[in-house]
């Protein structure tokens, strides 16, 4: 049986243009020969066809259709907008579903189709110029404006279907454009964005008139990464577009229904045929209809021919037609599949032209050469050598699909066994030696080539090709492996759990393996410190100083069994529910490191490379298994990480905490008996956040409140609510308690409470640690239980603020603590009279608390305003030229608001009423240090002046630098005076006043506007102005001028310069508005500047046109006069006919044409130059050629041309012109 017996092949070859479907039987071939899957079916129902009806209301959209070369994308579109244009299409459409919904659109349109090639043209351009050729046929005439003269297009498009509805009442007009993503790659930055903006507003119009636009591209527009630079613009032309994709699904089911056509028959065989070896490809039995329908087509074929990357166009469809053409009459194997898989594509990727010019492509080809030449020369198994060879081919089209030519991926031994149906006589036909024949090939493969360019990635069991790999340090490595002794797994076990464990602290004693370690103590979120040991119990030195644990990590490999006694404060993790696969890991990790010891510099990192990868998988390996695969033992039970934290278990965690957690509930208890008294704190404390624990909790007791000392607070029982209450702790009524037995005029002395032991100091009833037990005595001195004592200096209830500030090492080496030493009412109601608070609450010891709680309100009020205040003396003082406090007075208010504030934060702390009985001001200090508050209302004063008039001030002195008008100048000069004067007296700066100043500047701000406004008209071409100077330089006198200066020894350019000088000087302003001015007295647009030197633009263009036409009438004449030269004329009928014709009419007619173009210049310029003439005879010319007897082809040829070069010889070719006498 031939493969050309089981398909009815249909090939595809030929390249379909969109533009052909505009022929009527060249439409109805497209469409009866497309074959369409119900997949786009459906897609095209659900999409294209509710976006181009008109019938029925709908959000209508443009619309992209997307699909690679080859896919049949321009037939696709071919195919709906030949429906669209002739009903009578549909009796040729194959699919009923698409049949059905296309009645909507059914000759419901007139089309306008067009093919996008290389052009700069800004997209507008393009397409109008399509529309309106085509509205032209179509007897409509609509002429769009150019972009430079509209806001927008929309309206121009609405007004153009007007007319085209007009004609075509019924109709609907769908425009269709194709290639249109390479035209975009093609455009600038600037073009792109115009280019979205207009396909915008197309598809912005589609809702609102019969208009339709389709355009086929290669990838999705939205999804591009070349376009990531106008992604906004992106983001609105996708709100108006739909698009289409052609699938791979599709594309296998045009293969199978056109391609690869198959009656029932056919079918029948194929699936016999198949059957036969479908138990062999892990899911060939259940796809067993899709290969049937591709046969002989893999169906990875085509997924993986639509990954591959390669400079050139890649057309699946006539790739597959090349491929099949060459099997047609060839006989179907009986004994294999008969299936052509991917790898059959690489030889057609070996002949591709971009291999020469894209440098990953020509690596792989190279690489994939010296593997195949290897092949072919040594493979030690012949009968698998074609096995082998497939591999190769595999392995080099699949490294061409993952973007990155050195990614580790490739394909396993499955993959390459059922995605290229390999098969091989075998003695048992079953999948499984299948797979160990195919895992054979690749072995002997790997020992042909030497692990040359080819790796295996043991985390997914792929194959890849390896192009920069020339050694085989696998083989090196597990030859390594295979002799590791115990010690050696045991020494990089060990190296592997510091990394497991993302351990990286300096050892306690170097080299002993042991460092200083620590634990949470998860009962009480406390750190415990102990020691961390790679080795047993028994081989472990005394560690000083003694601490509270000691984790124990067992040598897992060798006879190592600990039968020792386990203490309570001892934790053992044993190595033992491991697997092959691990221990494996670690024999290659010890042997890389091993290797890399003792090999040269390249080899070194090739293997700590190999390490690395070993390392990392020993790492992943022990994470994912983490829970099983230690066993835990203790003084009275061993059980696995699982076991000892229950549902802890379940959570994710890293491996240093799963051990660290469960180290910390093996040793609970110990702890627990250890510590009885020792607080449950309510925020983790560790050794590194104590300190920064400590600061939080004074901060609190100095009033400010956070959620971190608030914690810490409670955890020691200080708290009740938000409040500090010392009497509900424990701890603090301890202290109290001995505060309280304490003789009269004794002290309570540090060492009274605290004892060292083991390098830490302990509280001696609790065991607290010396940090906690000074916060505790410090919220103590907050309710004024005690005074603290510290390096001589006594901190009571008034000083938190102090304590807080103060240095955490100092507090904690207090001298010693002891208890306290009625309130002075007379000055405190002098104060609250002085802040303006009712003082008779002061007095009363009832409302006490309530007139402390107002007086720190109305301290924190009066503080802002100081700091307001101090800010604006330090800020920029300068009004118009000169300050508006001078340097002595700004001094002196600094050192009033300095007293005020210094005065304001001292009562601050007195925030009790225990604190007002060390209330330290007298009567006198208290009145003077207030009497600075009206100081501070007069500084006020003159910032709400100078912030009110700044703005103006600013304008106003601009104006005098752009106008040069000396009475203006006298008028903001006047104003300045005035200014400056005022802010000298800010007693009298009242709210009244400074509203009616700046109604004054305001005043003379709006009279300078008026006067800039009229000046920039005189001096700026308006939008009127600005058509006529842009007609000007695109019109065909300016361009006919600019050929003429190129005439070479005629015509003089200077004249036409200068007069194009006075063209580009003359600039354009038309959008300048009043607000514009308010803003800054410069226009914004242009920057016109009244006195530079210009002159007003009114007429100006008129007159520089009627210079250019004066200067075209002179040029002319001169090359009217040149014509009439008699040598000249000779020289004229030396040149080509279309020249001569040329010339000859400009002297008939006495004027240049009205279009002056490069030929005619040139032509000109040969004839300034001459022209030289050769006359030849017929009689030489027979002589030279035939030299009196016959003459072959070639050497006719050869004489002819020596003869010429003897003729023309010294000559300049380009001027000679050959005559016959």
């Amino acid at each position: 049986m031939k493969y050309r017996e089981l398909v009815s092949f249909d090939p595809v070859e030929s390249v379909i243009k969109l533009v052909e479907a505009d022929q009527p039987q060249e439409a109805m071939r497209l469409v009866k020969t497309y074959v369409m899957s119900d997949s786009m079916a459906k897609t095209l129902k659900d999409i294209v066809i509710p976006q181009l009806q008109f019938e029925n209301s709908f959000d209508n959209k443009g619309i992209f259709i997307v699909g690679n070369y080859g896919t049949g994308k321009s037939h696709l579109m071919s195919v709906i907008s030949a429906i669209a244009e002739d009903k009578k299409m549909l009796e040729l459409v194959n699919n009923q579903i698409f049949q059905e919904a296309a009645q909507s659109i059914a000759g419901k349109f007139e089309v306008l189709r067009f093919e996008i090639g290389t052009s700069k043209m800004d997209l507008r351009d393009l397409v109008i110029g399509h529309l309106e050729k085509d509205l032209a046929k179509r007897g409509i005439d609509y002429r769009f404006p150019s972009m430079e003269e509209v806001p927008n297009t929309k309206d121009y498009l609405l007004e153009m279907m007007a007319l085209f509805q007009e004609k075509y009442p019924d109709k609907g007009y769908l425009i269709v454009a194709d290639e249109f993503l390479d035209y975009l790659r093609g455009l600038t930055e600037q073009k792109v964005v115009l280019a979205l903006n207009f396909l915008r507003e197309i598809g912005e119009i589609s809702k609102s008139c019969r208009l339709r636009f389709m355009a086929g591209v290669q990838e999705s527009l939205f999804d591009s990464g070349q376009f990531a630079f106008v992604a906004d613009s992106l983001r609105r032309v996708r709100d108006r577009y739909e698009q289409v994709v052609i699938r791979k699904q599709d594309i296998s089911f045009v293969v199978s229904e056109r391609i690869l056509k198959k009656d029932e028959r056919q079918k029948a065989w194929i699936r016999e045929h198949l059957t036969k070896f479908s138990h062999l490809y892990s899911n060939m039995a259940d796809r067993l209809e899709d290969y049937v329908n591709l046969y002989p087509i893999h169906p990875a074929y085509i997924e993986i021919f639509e990954k591959v990357y390669i400079a050139e166009k890649r057309e699946v469809l006539k790739t597959i037609t090349h491929t099949i053409k060459k099997i047609l009459d060839k006989d179907v194997p009986e004994n294999e599949t008969g299936i052509i898989s991917y790898d059959s594509y690489w030889e057609y990727i070996k002949e591709n032209i971009s291999v020469r010019s894209d440098p990953d492509l020509r690596e792989v080809v190279e690489k994939s050469n010296v593997l195949e030449d290897l092949i072919l020369k040594s493979y030690t198994r012949p009968q698998y050598r074609p096995i082998a060879l497939r591999i190769i081919h595999a392995l080099s089209v699949h490294r061409l699909t993952t973007g990155d030519i050195n990614a580790p991926i490739g394909i396993t031994v499955d993959n390459m066994k059922d995605d290229l149906c390999i098969y091989t006589p075998m003695p048992e036909v079953e999948e499984s030696f299948l797979k160990t024949t195919v895992e054979t090939a690749v072995r002997e493969i790997l020992k042909t080539v030497s692990g040359q360019f080819i790796s295996y990635n043991r985390d997914n069991e792929q194959y890849y090709l390896d192009l920069k790999k020339d050694i085989d340090y696998d083989a090196k490595i597990q030859a390594k492996a295979d002799f590791m002794d115990d010690d050696m797994l045991n020494k990089y076990y060990y190296d592997a759990l510091l990394k497991v464990l993302n351990w990286e602290r300096p050892e306690h004693k170097t080299g002993r393996r042991i460092w200083q370690y620590e634990i949470i103590w998860e009962d009480k979120k406390v750190e415990r410190y102990g020691y961390l040991f790679f080795g047993a119990p028994n081989e472990r030195t005394t560690a000083q100083p003694p601490r509270d644990f000691y984790i124990y990590f067992l040598r897992p490999y060798g006879n190592n069994v600990y039968q020792g006694e386990i203490e309570k404060d001892e934790v053992i993790f044993e190595f033992i529910n491991r697997d092959e696969k691990v221990d494996e890991y670690i024999k290659l990790y010890a042997a890389s490191m091993e290797l890399a010891m003792v090999s040269s510099a390249d080899s070194k990192q090739t293997y700590f490379k190999k390490a690395e990868g070993y390392l990392k998988a020993i790492v992943q390996w022990i994470k994912e298994h983490v829970k099983e695969c230690f066993i835990v033992k203790t003084a009275g039970e061993q059980q696995t990480i699982q076991y000892w934290l229950k549902g802890k278990a379940a959570e994710e965690h890293t491996v240093k905490e799963f051990v660290d957690m469960t180290a910390s509930a093996c040793l609970s208890a110990y702890f627990n008996d250890k510590y009885p008294y020792y607080p449950k704190f309510y925020t983790q404390v560790t050794q590194e956040n104590m300190k920064e624990l400590f600061k939080a909790g004074l901060n609190y007791l100095a009033g400010r409140k956070n959620e971190l000392g608030a914690k810490v607070l409670d955890s020691l029982g200080l708290l009740e609510g938000d409040m500090i209450a010392p009497e509900k702790s424990i701890y603090a009524r301890h202290y109290i308690k001995l505060l309280e037995n304490l003789p009269e005029k004794h002290v309570l002395n540090r060492e009274d409470v605290l004892e060292y032991l083991s390098e830490v100091t302990l509280d001696k009833e609790f065991q607290l640690e010396d940090v906690w037990v000074t916060l505790i005595l410090c919220a103590l001195v907050y309710s004024g239980h005690a005074t603290l004592t510290i390096s001589g200096h006594t901190f009571d209830a008034t000083k938190m603020e102090e304590i807080a500030a103060a240095n955490p090492a100092d507090l904690i080496l207090f001298k010693y603590c002891q208890v306290p030493e009625g309130v002075p009412v007379k000055i405190l109601k002098k104060l609250f009279e002085g802040l303006g608070l009712p003082p008779g609450q002061i007095t009363n010891p009832n409302t006490r608390e309530a007139a402390i709680e107002k007086m720190l309100v109305r301290t924190e009020e009066l503080t802002k305003r100081v700091i307001e205040t101090q800010q604006f003396l330090i800020s920029n003082l300068a009004l118009w030229d000169k300050l508006a406090i001078d340097e002595a007075t700004k001094e002196n208010y600094k050192e009033s608001l300095k007293t005020l504030k210094d005065f304001l934060d001292a009562i601050k702390q007195y925030n009790t009423p225990a604190k007002l009985k060390n209330f330290r001001f007298s009567e006198d200090e208290v009145a003077s240090s207030l009497a600075n508050i009206e100081i501070m209302q007069e500084i006020l004063n003159i910032r709400d002046f100078k912030l009110k008039v700044d703005p103006y001030v600013s304008y106003l002195t601009r104006t005098c630098m752009i106008l040069s008008d000396d009475k203006w100048n006298q008028k903001v000069q006047k104003v300045r005076v005035e200014v400056l004067d005022k802010v000298q007296k800010p007693q009298e700066l009242t709210d009244a006043y400074i509203k009616e100043y700046v109604g004054k500047l305001q005043a003379l701000k709006k009279e300078y506007i008026s006067i800039y406004i009229k000046l920039h008209k005189e001096y700026r071409l308006d939008l009127n102005g600005d058509k006529q100077k842009q007609k000007l330089l695109e019109s065909e006198l300016k361009h006919n001028l600019d050929m003429l200066t190129c005439v070479s020894d005629l015509i003089y350019s200077k004249p036409y310069e200068e007069i194009c000088n006075r063209l580009l000087k003359l600039k354009t302003c038309f959008s300048l508005i009043e607000d514009d001015i308010n803003m800054s007295p410069l226009c914004p647009h242009c920057g016109y500047t009244p006195d530079e030197d210009e002159q007003p633009v009114f007429g100006e263009v008129e007159a520089i046109e009627k210079s250019m036409e004066e200067l075209f009438y002179q040029w002319e004449k001169i090359v009217l006069e040149i014509l009439e030269d008699e040598k000249v004329k000779e020289n004229i009928a030396l040149l080509d006919k279309p020249q001569r014709q040329a010339l000859e009419s400009i002297a008939q007619n006495q004027r240049l044409p009205d279009k002056i173009d490069s030929q005619l210049v040139s032509t000109i310029n040969m004839l300034m130059k001459g022209l030289d003439k050769v006359e030849i005879t017929t009689e030489d010319l027979v002589k030279a050629i035939f030299k009196g007897g016959p003459v072959t082809v070639s050497d006719m040829k050869q004489r002819l041309n020596d003869y010429i070069d003897e003729m023309v010889k010294g000559m300049d070719v380009d001027r000679v012109r050959i005559m016959l006498k």
